[in-house]
């Protein structure tokens, strides 16, 4: 009977280990994301400066854009959703439309 007792101390911190883990595994998949956004944002930011000069209409920017992000995104080992770097190519866009927008008193004479 002194077997069963191993087994059951094996058991129960095997069930205290396996969450604790689990945890581990989502910290470091957190940390690989975090140390790997910055090279993600200078890729579609590159790509988007290219697509510029490529493609007349935004939407196809914006397709060529997300195919190469998905194309590139085994070079800089980054698990991506091409909803969110499709939301993140809107939201750099319109923040491109508010910064070089034109003064609206710039024909105005003081």
């Amino acid at each position: 009977m002194e077997w069963v007792r191993y087994v059951v101390a094996i058991l129960s911190g095997l069930a205290a280990a396996i969450p604790l883990v689990a945890q581990l595994v989502k910290y470091v998949k957190a940390a690989v994301r975090e140390k790997n956004w910055g090279s993600l944002l200078s890729l579609v930011m590159e790509l988007m400066a290219e697509a510029e000069s490529k493609f007349g209409t935004g939407t196809e920017r914006k397709e060529w854009v997300l195919m190469m992000v998905k194309a590139s995104a085994d070079t800089i080992n980054y698990d991506i959703d091409l909803d969110a770097i499709g939301e993140m190519i809107d939201a750099l866009c319109d923040m491109s439309k508010e910064v070089n927008a034109p003064a609206a008193d710039e024909g105005a004479t003081a």
